[in-house]
């Protein structure tokens, strides 16, 4: 048995698909899916840059309304900085100072009726090397050199003994917690030629007393 012939008696392009959506359809709805597609990308994107600039305008607003607020807490922190400084060099004074009412009181008792005291002076310290660049209101140095320099004349009998026994009272306990040295200067015990050329009975003296340095701390 012979198979069957088939005869096709189409021309091609007669030719149909055997799909129910034809390619000049999908082309067309293609192009406008990508064409929606993209409208609504670039909408998104124009409302996020509109919202950014939008946010980004009342953040400038906001800084700005806060500007005046900024630079009066700043000059607040700057004052309070200065008035601490203020407090810390003026602890620092406290702390460094030297009580000499106890060794005056003291120094009372060792007076004889034949001295007289005409000077009693604390020379002021060197002054410190500022830096320009640095200006500070308090100390520079973590310590200051302190002397008490006595001035006085005596006379009577043995004028001199008075004064050598001032000087060792000076040096005994009872001064020591203040002053470290007490010395005469050399050429400091001399005569009072200045009041009256003809009197060498009256002495003039100077008593030297390096004190406990003053600690700045």
């Amino acid at each position: 048995m012979r198979p069957p012939l088939h005869l096709d008696l189409l021309k091609e392009d007669e030719r149909r698909s055997s799909s129910p959506i034809r390619l000049r359809v999908m082309m067309p709805l293609t192009a406008l899916f990508l064409t929606t597609c993209v409208l609504v990308w670039w909408g998104l994107l124009f409302l996020r840059v509109h919202g950014q600039n939008q946010l980004v305008e009342e953040l400038q607003q906001a800084v700005t309304s806060f500007t005046p607020s900024h630079t009066a807490v700043l000059e607040l922190r700057a004052q309070e900085q200065e008035y601490h400084a203020m407090v810390h060099q003026l602890t620092l004074y406290r702390n460094s100072r030297n009580l000499f009412g106890q060794a005056l009181s003291n120094l009372a008792e060792h007076v004889t009726e034949n001295i007289q005291f005409t000077e009693m002076r604390i020379p002021p310290p060197s002054p410190p090397t500022v830096d320009p660049t640095r200006p500070s209101s308090g100390p520079t140095n973590t310590f200051e050199l302190v002397a008490l320099r006595i001035a006085g004349r005596t006379g009577g009998e043995r004028p001199s003994e008075a004064v050598n026994t001032l000087l060792a009272a000076l040096r005994t306990p009872a001064f020591t917690n203040l002053f470290r040295t007490a010395v005469i200067p050399k050429g400091a015990f001399r005569q009072d030629i200045a009041r009256n050329p003809a009197n060498h009975e009256t002495l003039l003296f100077e008593i030297t007393c390096d004190c406990v340095p003053r600690r700045f701390q």
